[in-house]
């Protein structure tokens, strides 16, 4: 039983790392293409 407990713990840690990293890309890619987008809004 500690064997399984201790599994399902690593595999909710290693979802939860993937969910933060991929939040963090999906945020870095929403604040660098919004001035990029702005910029051919404003422009054309």
């Amino acid at each position: 039983m500690k064997t399984s407990h201790f599994r399902n713990h690593a595999m909710a840690e290693r979802v939860n790392d993937v969910l933060m990293v991929s939040s963090f890309a999906l945020w870095a890619m929403v604040l660098g293409f919004a001035p990029v987008l702005t910029y051919r809004l404003l422009v054309s």
